[in-house]
């Protein structure tokens, strides 16, 4: 299972009640941060998380979703911790890294490690026995990632057909569960006739970018897409500012066939102002999308 919280919804400007952009997300004991707006540190102590994040994802080094970076990295050193901290973000982010450290004046004895990345095509930047992360480049005034986790497929056993064959589960099995056969007493199990593969769960998370279709094989049948939408259908310069209208981004989460779409970097112009909701109503309708979907608020949280 993926836990994940939203610490920040807005775009370029916080607002009273949307911070910067950023996203917490626990995967099998991992801590992943999905970018690293201002006050990304007071969100993570006001929703109730470990600040000891494992992993950090920055999108692109425009300041609402790197300016809390800073504020980690020297709590992480006042906290004297141990770990080591990997920042993955595109080309520039270890020297980006090493400017922060620089100008913020603490001495660092923090195990950091910084990884620029260039993905003109799908590339697996981190993969363990139960996740992988993968991240691709997107069109944006500046260089920029799109982010993907997905957990490992397992197979699993179909116990009740052992209990019928009157044999009990044991570790012997595991030969079943990397997709063997096994002979037990004489008596040959097939992997495919006692086994199903249970599909790892996956998010995307796509922010900043103006309307591409070529995104679209990335986010293709993932569970959960996170998606900027900044701007409301009304606005039509979206592609000039390298952003995405509501129209845009529900026609790119229709195409992924996301079962759920989460809607995130709203302008700060609709702050009191729900056409964009209303907007996205009708065209989840206009379009014939089934998916569900949401704008959510900072602080809420989701399981996948």
């Amino acid at each position: 299972m993926i836990e994940y919280t939203f610490l920040g919804t807005s775009s370029a400007f916080p607002t009273a009640k949307r911070n910067h952009p950023g996203v917490y997300l626990m995967i099998n004991g991992d801590r992943l941060l999905l970018d690293c707006g201002e006050g990304i540190q007071r969100q993570i102590r006001k929703a109730g998380l470990s600040p000891s994040v494992d992993y950090i994802f920055i999108t692109h080094w425009h300041g609402d979703h790197s300016l809390g970076l800073g504020g980690i990295i020297q709590s992480l050193n006042m906290m004297k911790s141990s770990k080591t901290l990997k920042i993955f973000g595109p080309s520039g982010t270890g020297s980006g890294i090493k400017n922060i450290v620089l100008a913020y004046k603490f001495y660092n004895n923090l195990d950091l490690k910084a990884i620029s990345l260039n993905a003109p095509k799908e590339k697996i930047i981190l993969k363990n026995k139960n996740y992988q992360v993968s991240a691709i480049n997107v069109k944006h005034s500046v260089k920029c990632i799109a982010y993907k986790i997905k957990e490992k497929d397992v197979r699993n056993i179909y116990v009740d057909k052992l209990a019928k064959k009157g044999i009990k589960p044991g570790k012997f099995l595991s030969k079943l569960k990397d997709g063997k056969d096994v002979v037990y007493e004489g008596i040959k199990l097939k992997y495919k006739e006692l086994t199903y593969l249970k599909k790892g769960k996956s998010i995307a998370y796509v922010t900043d970018l103006r309307y591409d279709r070529s995104i679209i094989p990335f986010i293709r049948g993932v569970d959960t897409l996170i998606i900027e939408s900044t701007f409301g259908e009304e606005f039509n310069k979206s592609f000039e500012f390298f952003h995405l209208n509501i129209k845009e981004a529900m026609s790119l989460a229709k195409s992924s066939g996301a079962k759920e779409v989460q809607f995130v970097h709203t302008s700060q112009r609709y702050e009191n102002d729900d056409s964009i909701i209303k907007s996205a109503a009708n065209l989840y309708s206009k379009l014939k999308c089934n998916f569900t979907y949401s704008f959510p608020n900072d602080f809420d949280k989701f399981a996948v």
